[in-house]
């Protein structure tokens, strides 16, 4: 019996993408994976969470709605917060959807605060 290696040529190349975008156009940054892969996605997270944070003018998105925000956020302490969830396995990396705004920069204490509830702080 002679067993068979696979050739270089067959095996599956890792992953080296920042995000996978699903058929419903929903995105998900990977933060974990493969080495390549986290640190493109942690990088893509990252920028996603300041391009949120500038376009808040360094407000937290929670300021309003928990009752402990001090309301300034600065950068380096802005956290990735999901204005529809993260349960249920649907989460959505995207910080724009056709223009209108989703998603959010917070405190770390505030977005622990909101949890899993939906809190539309992006309406216009």
């Amino acid at each position: 019996m002679t067993l068979a290696f696979p050739k270089p040529k067959d095996k599956p190349k890792p992953l080296t993408e920042a995000f996978k975008t699903f058929d419903d156009g929903r995105e998900v940054c990977y933060t974990t994976g493969t080495v390549k892969q986290s640190l493109k996605g942690r990088k893509e997270y990252r920028r996603r969470i300041s391009l949120m944070w500038e376009r808040q003018k360094g407000i937290c998105c929670l300021s309003g709605f928990c009752p402990t925000c001090p309301g300034l956020l600065a950068e380096n302490e802005a956290t990735f917060e999901h204005e529809n969830g993260r349960s249920g396995g649907k989460r959505d990396d995207r910080i724009e959807i056709d223009g209108k705004k989703i998603n959010g920069a917070a405190h770390l204490v505030c977005n622990q605060w909101k949890g899993s509830r939906r809190i539309n702080y992006n309406a216009d």
